[in-house]
């Protein structure tokens, strides 16, 4: 095995064992004299542990751990502000405005709607410990035209549960992968080698079965695992 990917298996290991999300590593100085190489060799296996998305570089910082994936469970019950709860992480949603509005043609063609069907459309970016993590985009049917003024957050699902009495289920979702716009880049603080998963659902009256919210949101794939539950 090559030094630089013996030092690197060793540092994954580390990190994995010894290290949380967020802390530094050794500067390249540091590690260089801890494992008798040049600086080259260190830059090299931290090249790998960068492609193995465990570290990212910060200029002028050095290189930060990154969060262990968190398994995103797409299931029936399955909503963003649920799934972090459970998880117990932090979460805070950023509500980046709202208006009344129609149906974009693109969408109405999909859902097989007409074009001037009246909806809300929201924009939200999500945020765990302060990190932004994901963008969504969320359509909303026969609700009043002033039905978000009071949404202050941090979950959309509970706020139409205790306003509006609606119970949404998840029904069919459609995942991508793809790279990142400009204002995606920006927005998620990610590079531009970081793809963005992009995940649309339909979001059904629990009761009616009517749709009531087509969602598209677009989260960073190095901080996302999805795992599909199949229905009982």
């Amino acid at each position: 095995m090559s030094r630089y990917r013996d030092i690197a298996a060793q540092l994954h290991d580390e990190i994995r064992g010894h290290y949380r999300a967020g802390e530094l590593l050794p500067s390249e100085g540091q590690l260089a004299e801890r494992f008798a190489v040049n600086r080259h060799t260190i830059r090299r296996a931290i090249d790998e542990l960068v492609h193995d998305g465990l570290v990212r570089r910060y200029q002028g910082l050095g290189c930060r751990i990154v969060q262990t994936p968190i398994d995103y469970a797409l299931h029936d019950h399955a909503a963003f502000s649920h799934n972090l709860d459970q998880l117990g992480l932090g979460l805070a949603t950023e509500i980046q405005g709202w208006r009344a509005t129609e149906l974009p043609v693109a969408l109405a063609g999909r859902l097989d709607l007409s074009p001037s069907t009246r909806v809300l459309e929201l924009h939200t970016r999500r945020l765990i410990e302060g990190e932004p993590v994901c963008l969504i985009r969320h359509f909303l049917f026969d609700l009043p035209e002033d039905a978000l003024a009071a949404f202050t957050g941090p979950s959309l699902h509970a706020f139409l549960r205790e306003h509006y009495g609606i119970e949404l289920r998840r029904g069919t979702t459609r995942l991508r992968a793809r790279m990142p716009t400009l204002d995606e880049r920006a927005q998620l603080a990610i590079g531009r080698g970081t793809p963005v998963m992009e995940v649309h659902t339909r979001n059904y009256c629990r009761h009616s079965d009517r749709l009531r919210e087509y969602s598209i949101s677009r989260s960073r794939s190095d901080l996302f695992e999805y795992s599909m539950e199949p229905k009982p």
